[in-house]
């Protein structure tokens, strides 16, 4: 089954014509790159006070090739794709400006056929926000960020500005945020999974409860080829003791078979919490509160649009997984 490639939007806000010498049409997008290979498998072990683990690096996928476009002086203008480099049409490109005085005002563009936007910047320092586009998900509508090209996402808003968004499956956002905060999903394009449990200490015996310094090991597989076809696979290793809870960050979007168990080979239960534990009828951990094997997807910021989104950040919830006995 396909989890994605429908895109829900279609209205068209604005679409400018071309500038002389530039081509907006299907035909200027040329050949494209070969995908990223991302196949194989694995293995992290993360440490008793470690609380995350990035399993695709900071490094960002190849970028595709994009058609030219010059510079339009106040006008913010470009294309939106997949990795592939195929145009992604209704996607959301927005920009908000601040004058002196703290006054602010916002310009939007919706992608036309081609991938292309374009729209007046209002004046004053300008940067972009609301970069996303609505996807169907394992049978869901999902708001998933884009990623600038080249990472800048301010700029001087008399000048006009060039610039494209990439839809990724997973790499890295902001790099300040990410150095403050390395274990946070937002500043990762792939989808993450958070892990808790009650720890028995010594002389404690409740039920249920996971024992100290017992090591916790989750395996992912998808189920099939993810966004862009990645068939990797991961085994991650987690002893628990005064920490009792860690993150896996940066995870190709897509359907994982997950196991999760002690060590030891005793098979663990599963439940999804927090706030968006069983928020979409098909996505998270499917079944839930189960023992030693499920599915799982990722869940995205709850009720978000478009227009809502961060520029330079994803639109990821980490999915919360209660383990225990």
């Amino acid at each position: 089954m396909k989890l994605f490639y429908y895109f829900l939007m279609t209205t068209v806000m604005f679409a400018g014509c071309s500038s002389k010498g530039d081509s907006v049409g299907a035909e200027a997008w040329g050949q494209q790159p070969e995908l990223p290979v991302v196949n194989g498998h694995q293995d992290f072990n993360i440490s008793g006070t470690g609380y995350y683990v990035n399993v695709m690096g900071n490094t960002i996928p190849r970028m595709p090739n994009f058609p030219s476009l010059s510079v339009k002086k106040s006008i913010a203008r470009g294309y939106v794709a997949d990795l592939r480099g195929k145009p992604i049409k209704g996607a959301n490109v927005s920009c908000s400006s601040t004058m002196t005085g703290g006054w602010y005002s916002s310009g939007t563009g919706v992608t036309d056929d081609n991938g292309y936007y374009e729209f007046q910047i209002p004046a004053g320092a300008a940067y972009f926000f609301g970069t996303a586009v609505t996807v169907t998900y394992n049978g869901t509508p999902a708001v998933m960020a884009l990623y600038p090209v080249g990472g800048t996402t301010s700029f001087a808003s008399g000048n006009g500005v060039v610039k494209n968004f990439v839809l990724l499956s997973y790499g890295p956002a902001n790099p300040d945020e990410i150095a403050a905060h390395p274990n946070n999903e937002t500043n990762y394009y792939g989808g993450a999974l958070y892990f808790w449990c009650n720890v028995n200490y010594a002389g404690e015996n409740y039920d249920g409860y996971l024992p100290y310094n017992g090591v916790v090991v989750i395996e992912l597989t998808p189920v099939e080829p993810c966004m862009y076809g990645e068939t990797k696979s991961f085994k991650i290793t987690r002893q628990f003791g005064e920490l009792d809870a860690f993150n896996i960050v940066n995870i190709p979007v897509g359907k994982y078979n997950i196991k999760a168990s002690l060590s030891d080979g005793r098979k663990l239960r599963m439940k999804a919490t927090g706030t968006v534990a069983n928020v979409y009828e098909n996505l998270g951990l499917r079944p839930d509160n189960t023992v030693g094997t499920s599915t799982v997807t990722f869940t995205p910021e709850w009720q978000r649009t478009p227009v809502m989104v961060p520029s330079f950040k994803s639109n990821w919830d980490a999915l919360e997984i209660k383990l225990s006995l």
